[in-house]
């Protein structure tokens, strides 16, 4: 059987980039929205808004430029009914109707480039879901993932050995290539361990790199009651960015409640949606964790699955959609992908 991910890169790469741009700008999806409408959601995904300036503090797949990022935002408020993700989730839990053409937008992480993100959005009247890690603002401890690619780079040119959970890695850091490789074998080994392991293996990585002085990389709390103020939903992305299910039970607990907690003092408002970190190939969601989740509190957890979610989906496992930078593939997936993506039966309630 083909797996949902390779079956996603599948039909958005079967097509040749000519033939998407005809049918784009022929007005052929145009016609395909208003004759079949989706009576889905389509959750999509965004993380950093940044061009090339940005792949310093995050990886280059995840990052949209900011013109790209207006173009998206004129064309969903022009053409879908973009709803607050609290809003869809009700629809859903009461198997209500959504209305046709059904986007919601969410952000991971908390990157300091989201907050013109948000003025976009309302300059369009538009709300998105903003999922923040609450421990790593920019008076917390560095996001990981970020901090991970500026200590790399810092490194002294040759071979690197480290310390994991009794087991040696070997890094080799003589070119950029050798970097890169670097900072994927790392990030799958923070995220196969508990956060003792991670935190660890970051104490090793600084005393190797010396002082490394990082930018602002994340949003301010300042910055977050801004977005809230402006419309914009905030939702919760864990304290550090752990993998839950190799964090272990207890730790994924207080991960959850302590975001929610933080946010909520922060914002002064409820905290209901939530969002898994580390999605992808590792397995980071599991029935233990959905139901640490529900048990804190949240109404709704989204994931990385790329598929469009329905009456059918677990509210605590959202299906959501992968974006990239051209709005031509944007309208593709949410065009085209939708009629073969179905969104994972809903698991029943404890």
């Amino acid at each position: 059987m083909t797996s949902p991910s390779k079956l996603h890169r599948s039909v958005r790469s079967g097509l040749a980039p000519a033939a998407k741009a005809l049918l784009f700008k022929s007005g052929a999806l145009d016609v395909l929205r208003k004759v079949r409408p989706s009576d889905r959601l389509a959750i999509l995904r965004y993380h950093a808004i940044c061009g090339p300036e940005g792949y310093a503090y995050a990886s280059p797949g995840i990052c949209i430029s900011p013109e790209a990022f207006e173009a998206h935002v004129a064309y969903l408020a022009s053409n879908y009914n973009v709803l607050p993700l609290p809003e869809a989730v009700t629809a859903l839990r009461d198997r209500r109707a959504l209305p046709p053409n059904a986007v919601a937008i969410t952000f991971d992480d908390g990157y300091a480039d989201n907050l013109e993100a948000a003025r976009a959005l309302a300059r369009h009247g538009l709300s998105a879901t903003f999922y923040i890690t609450a421990g790593c603002l920019a008076d917390g401890e560095p996001f990981w993932p970020s901090e991970l690619r500026y200590l790399i780079r810092a490194l002294p040119v040759g071979r690197l050995t480290l310390e994991a959970a009794g087991r040696t890695i070997t890094l080799d850091l003589t070119s950029d290539d050798g970097r890169d490789q670097a900072v994927g074998v790392l990030t799958k080994t923070f995220k196969a361990h508990p956060i003792a392991v991670r935190e660890d293996l970051r104490s090793q990585l600084r005393a190797r790199a010396g002082q490394v002085q990082l930018p602002r990389i994340m949003l301010t709390w300042d910055e977050v009651r801004e977005m809230h103020a402006l419309g914009m939903t905030i939702g919760s992305h864990t304290v550090t960015h752990p993998n839950l299910p190799n964090a272990g039970l207890p730790s994924a607990r207080q991960e959850l409640a302590m975001s929610r907690a933080r946010l909520e003092q922060e914002i002064q408002a409820p905290v209901t949606m939530f969002s898994y970190p580390n999605g992808g190939a590792e397995r980071y969601l599991t029935p233990d964790v959905q139901q640490a989740v529900r048990e804190a509190g949240y109404e709704a957890a989204t994931t990385s699955r790329n598929a469009f979610a329905g009456q059918g989906s677990d509210l605590y496992a959202l299906e959501r959609i992968e974006v990239q930078e051209s709005l031509r593939e944007l309208v593709f997936a949410l065009e085209v992908e939708r009629f073969a993506f179905k969104p994972e039966a809903r698991h029943a309630a404890p």
